[in-house]
């Protein structure tokens, strides 16, 4: 691509240079835009002469224009480095979600849609028919199905007053800066360079050091730290970080099953799930059942061989030992790793950020036949006329190009790897711009971002895990699918949340795969001279002299023990995901919405994972059911997979169906990635998701993959 191609957009990128006041201005604005398009609809069209053109095109194209700058003005409070600009986000979401609660509450815009649903339909094709359908049971759910007005009143409040809660619980968890002081010997075990990395104490914690509770620098602790009691103590730290949150999880799934009974529904699960590919919660609890039958036997094997080590461990001290604790899995599972030999110690030296990062990508490049380029700071410069391109300087910024036929633009992608305070915690796409038709026939195209948190440490270069690299690809994964959408409607960009983590968890595949695995691997040492000199500085000095530099990538041996499939490791990560769903389902599907007045939340997320788990917590040792409020620090089910963590375990199954229909014979296939392209991702939301994958497939979806993936029998 000729180097004038980065200046050659059909459309200006977003800028990041919003003030509080102006982001909530924006806010106003495209809130008041919306209401007098709605205004002028109801004003003129009656339910007599509602047609698609007259009443769901303006709704349309008032859609498209407002999704270019909404999500941006969203986006802000997950990853702003500004505290005031975080808050203004906040603020501006609350104004969206509250609009949105009135636009869709309004019976005589109902009316209309009702009546073009209920006309001739026969002109429209089949992405406008399923929108009309969408869009029709979105008024349904916000409370135009309530006949009495006082009634629907008392619904909208409630619905408004949800969302301020959800959107608390989410600023919260953003804000979080909880962790605790422990002495130095309380981190025997843990790696010296992870121990570095933490603050030192003054004044009366002089001589500690601070751990955050969150992932980065919590995990290695809980994997690695010698001392029952210190993993115990970071455990329920971890579990116990958002105490605020523990009352606003209550009220939102109280108010959440208040409010679906309200419309009609039995609860809050029914609602949600009737959208979405599973359609009812019976579905969804057969879907978990059977996943149980397999799974559990297999969880309380694996927590047997965890306890045996934990008997036999000289360094458990006074810990208690004929009892596997929640705190002891990281621990006993690292160890019990080791013995089978995985070889974990230094595979992060042949993984470094920003060249696995350009790996990667090539991977993509080729397989769907695109092409990155990055947009440096002196060209971001030109191209915003000095006006912010990114949201802090860290960020790395790309237009994407498509080379299928003939070089097309597709996008901009972004990358903000780091942590920082106020920033989205966990790892996560955000799609910040979806792409559609405009009225004359071009494009808009998408804007996506990959929001990471890895640890920078120091003057080090920055080094991922195997596991860190197929979350990675995972992740990017997310953005392609982004990117290669082509839709008529921004509102038909985003597929079901019961599909959309399949296609990437997908990618996740080729990392078990020794071609990839080899082929992305590059010692550190061999990037630059800066680079090996940064490599033997981590050497004792008696050792420099004479060390030899390791291979630049990792030798077959290494790699094909790295590709072989860890059944343990898949059934503990599946082990936890059915946990997580079973919890959501049992807070979202109660009996009766007494019956749920009458639950103890923190009891039953904790009853519900020793189950599961087959491991004990704090019940075991004294502290009774409430001595952890991990249902406080569920993020998930904030965030859009209420009734649909599910997902994750559904997810995983149809994404190993689709690899081995797809890909399994030739993971670099270009047919492969080009059907694949052509029927998974570029349809997007368009119809319904069933309909893509049974597609893709030629078959309904086969669980058998799944099972093998876990090494249990079939449920």
């Amino acid at each position: 691509m000729a180097s004038t191609s980065k200046f050659a957009f059909p459309q200006s990128p977003p800028l990041f240079n919003a003030t509080p006041t102006s982001l909530v201005s924006d806010a106003q604005g495209l809130v008041e835009d919306t209401k007098r398009v709605w205004y002028d609809i109801v004003a003129t069209i009656t339910p007599q002469t509602a047609t698609w053109d007259n009443t769901i095109a303006p709704i349309i194209q008032d859609e498209n224009q407002k999704s270019t700058a909404m999500r941006v003005l969203r986006f802000y409070a997950s990853t702003s480095p500004v505290p005031e600009l975080r808050d203004a986000s906040h603020q501006a979401t609350t104004l969206f979600n509250n609009a949105e609660i009135d636009q869709y509450s309004r019976q005589d815009m109902f009316s209309l849609v009702d009546a073009v649903l209920h006309g001739a339909l026969d002109d429209l094709n089949g992405e406008s028919r399923y929108y009309l359908e969408r869009l029709h049971r979105r008024f349904y759910r916000n409370g135009c199905g309530i006949s009495d007005p006082s009634a629907r009143k008392q619904f909208e409040q409630r619905a408004k007053m949800l969302e301020d809660l959800v959107r608390q619980f989410n600023k919260n968890m953003h804000e979080e800066r909880a962790g605790l002081w422990l002495a130095p010997d309380e981190l025997d075990g843990v790696p010296a360079q992870h121990v570095a990395r933490l603050t030192k104490g003054e004044a009366e914690n002089k001589g500690k050091l601070w751990l955050s509770t969150k992932v980065p620098q919590s995990e290695p602790v809980l994997a690695s730290a010698v001392r029952e009691e210190t993993r115990k103590k970071v455990y329920y730290a971890i579990e116990n970080r958002v105490p605020a949150n523990v009352g606003l999880h209550r009220q939102i799934v109280l108010l959440r099953d208040e409010t679906a009974r309200m419309l009609g529904y039995d609860n809050h699960a029914t609602l949600r799930i009737a959208d979405k590919m599973m359609k009812t919660p019976d579905a969804v609890n057969e879907l978990l059942d059977r996943v149980r039958h397999g799974l559990v036997p297999c969880g309380v094997q694996l927590a047997d061989e965890l306890l045996e080590l934990k008997k036999a461990d000289a360094a458990a001290g006074d810990g208690i030992r004929d009892t596997l604790f929640l705190w002891d899995r990281s621990y006993y599972a690292r160890i019990l790793d080791e013995k089978d030999r995985l070889p974990n110690r230094n595979i992060s030296e042949y993984f470094e950020l920003h060249t696995t990062l350009a790996k990667l990508l090539d991977m993509f490049e080729h397989l769907f036949s695109l092409k990155f380029e990055h947009i440096t700071a002196e060209q971001q410069e030109t191209i915003g006329g000095g006006k912010p391109l990114i949201w802090d300087p860290d960020v790395l910024m790309y237009a994407v190009w498509d080379q299928l036929e003939k070089p097309e633009f597709m996008g901009f992608a972004y990358f903000d790897f780091y942590p920082r305070q106020g920033k989205y915690s966990h790892g996560g796409h955000y799609s910040m711009q979806p792409g559609y038709l405009l009225p004359d026939g071009t494009r808009f195209y998408p804007s996506s971002a990959v929001v990471m948190n890895y640890n920078r440490p120091g003057n080090l270069p920055t080094l991922l895990s195997l596991i860190d690299t197929r979350k990675l690809f995972h992740e990017i994964g997310h953005l392609i699918h982004s990117l290669c959408t082509r839709t008529k409607f921004a509102n038909s960009h985003h597929v079901d949340r019961d599909f959309v983590e399949a296609p990437s968890i997908m990618f996740e595949q080729f990392f078990f795969q020794k071609r990839h695995i080899k082929d992305a691997s590059f010692h550190y040492s061999h990037i630059s001279p800066e680079f090996k000199q940064k490599w033997l500085e981590t050497l004792a000095l008696e050792e420099r002299e004479h060390a030899i530099q390791p291979e630049a990538q990792l030798d077959d041996e290494t790699v094909a023990s790295l590709a072989c499939v860890n059944y343990r490791k898949n059934a503990r990560s599946q082990l936890s995901n059915l946990f997580f769903a079973t919890y959501d389902m049992l807070v979202h599907t109660p009996a009766s919405h007494q019956a749920l007045e009458n639950t103890n939340l923190a009891e039953l997320f904790n009853r519900t994972k020793t189950t599961i788990v087959g491991v004990s917590g704090g019940e075991a040792v004294g502290d009774g059911w409430e001595w952890g409020h991990g249902e406080s620090v569920f993020r998930n089910i904030h965030n859009a997979y209420d009734a649909g963590y599910y997902s994750y375990l559904m997810g995983r199954m149809f994404a190993l169906d689709i690899f081995q229909t797809g890909f399994q014979e030739d993971t670099m296939c270009k047919e492969a990635g080009r059907r694949y392209r052509e029927m998974v991702l570029r349809v997007g939301g368009s119809q319904p998701e069933w309909e893509t994958l049974t597609n893709y497939l030629g078959h309904n979806p086969d669980p058998r993959p799944y099972f093998e993936f876990i090494g249990c029998r079939q449920g």
